[in-house]
């Protein structure tokens, strides 16, 4: 197991119920495409390009491109989803730095399936939700428990 799955796995721990064990751990972002938040840099980048002020053109761009990602986030939504021994619980993260939860979004039934992920960032509806999986992420999720028929 990646040192990144244990590290969520151990602050998402508080906000299970006492007793309760994760089995698999998942990064999600909702909010905006992540092709947007390129979208976003490279706009940003541009138009400090236009910014009629002397010289350092490479750092306008630079400085213009933080301004964009800086609003993309602004629009993105970051959610952790543990699959526990109990249930699927989707946690809400802050926008900026790393990976802290600030509170529980949904528990929903063990068995909730997370459906089909590929590509580099796979699409997926999860807790009335749009969310984007990451292709680092999707392995573990792909094993989460499908839903059960009948």
């Amino acid at each position: 197991m990646s040192r990144s799955v244990e590290r969520v796995r151990s602050v998402s721990q508080g906000f299970l119920e006492p007793g309760e064990r994760t089995r698999r751990v998942m990064l999600a972002q909702g909010g905006v495409s992540p092709w947007w938040r390129a979208g976003f840099f490279l706009v940003g980048a541009m138009a400090f390009q236009l910014v009629p002020v002397g010289g350092y053109a490479g750092f306008r761009g630079a400085l213009g491109g933080l301004a964009g990602v800086l609003l993309a986030n602004a629009f993105t939504s970051r959610r952790v989803v543990l699959e526990t021994d109990r249930a699927v619980v989707v946690l809400r993260y802050g926008r900026f730095g790393v990976v802290k939860p600030t509170r529980v979004l949904a528990r929903l039934p063990l068995g909730t399936g997370i459906g089909s992920l590929s590509g580099t960032w796979a699409r997926i509806e999860l807790a009335g939700e749009r969310l984007w999986v990451h292709r680092h992420w999707q392995g573990d999720a792909a094993a989460f428990v499908p839903p059960r028929l009948g």
